[in-house]
């Protein structure tokens, strides 16, 4: 993760979008991102974070569609 890191920052955003084949708004939060994960694993001792496939917007729309089909 840290190999990555240090790649990543290298590159500017408009160089992530073509090298990794990344969205802007991807390209733009990865290396924040690979910051606040290095550092929980750091904190918590930990070897290895599980992340879900499923992002926070997507997951409260899918609790709020099964609550509203739950209530029908």
């Amino acid at each position: 993760m840290r190999d990555f890191y240090k790649e990543l920052s290298s590159l500017s955003l408009q160089e992530r979008m073509s090298v990794y084949k990344m969205r802007e708004d991807r390209a733009d939060v990865i290396v924040p991102a690979l910051l606040i994960y290095m550092n929980v694993l750091k904190w918590a001792g930990a070897e290895e974070i599980l992340i879900p496939k499923i992002g926070l917007a997507d997951g409260l729309i899918h609790a709020l569609y099964d609550e509203v089909i739950s209530t029908l």
